[in-house]
C-alpha cells in the first residue's frame, strides 16, 4: 500500500475510513473539493463526483464477474434495481451480450 495512503486510512474505525491532516474524518464536501480541483489539473471535460467513484466500482466488480448481490452489499443499497442502474456496460460488452443472441446454442457462453 502506498505510504500516503497508510497514514490516511484508518481501518479500525466503524465511521470512517479516511482522516484528513488533522486526524479527523475527511467530510463530504472536502472530497467534492478535492476531486474536483484534481479533475481540472488533468484533460478530463466530463464532471467527476463521488458519486462517479461509486458507479465506477460497481462497473469494475460486475466487469470482474463479482454477483450482483454482492455490489448490491457493498454499496449499501437496499433495492437490487438500483444497483443494477449504478453498472455501466461499454459499447463492446453490450455487442458482445447481444451477439450472443445470434449464435448457435451449443456455442453461446451464457454467465449470470
Amino acid at each position: 500500500m502506498p505510504q500516503f495512503l497508510i497514514t490516511t486510512i484508518n481501518p479500525y474505525s466503524k465511521d470512517y475510513l479516511f482522516l484528513n491532516s488533522q486526524g479527523q474524518a475527511i467530510s463530504r464536501e472536502y472530497m467534492v473539493r478535492l476531486i474536483k480541483q484534481r479533475t481540472l489539473l488533468t484533460s478530463i471535460k466530463k464532471k467527476i463526483s463521488p458519486h462517479t467513484f461509486r458507479r465506477s466500482f460497481a462497473t469494475l466488480l460486475n466487469s470482474k464477474g463479482a454477483r450482483l448481490t454482492t455490489i448490491q452489499k457493498l454499496l449499501g443499497h437496499s433495492n437490487l434495481e438500483t444497483t443494477a442502474s449504478y453498472i455501466h456496460n461499454s459499447w463492446e460488452e453490450l455487442y458482445q451480450d447481444y451477439s450472443r443472441l445470434w449464435k448457435e446454442p451449443s456455442q453461446a457462453n451464457y454467465h449470470e
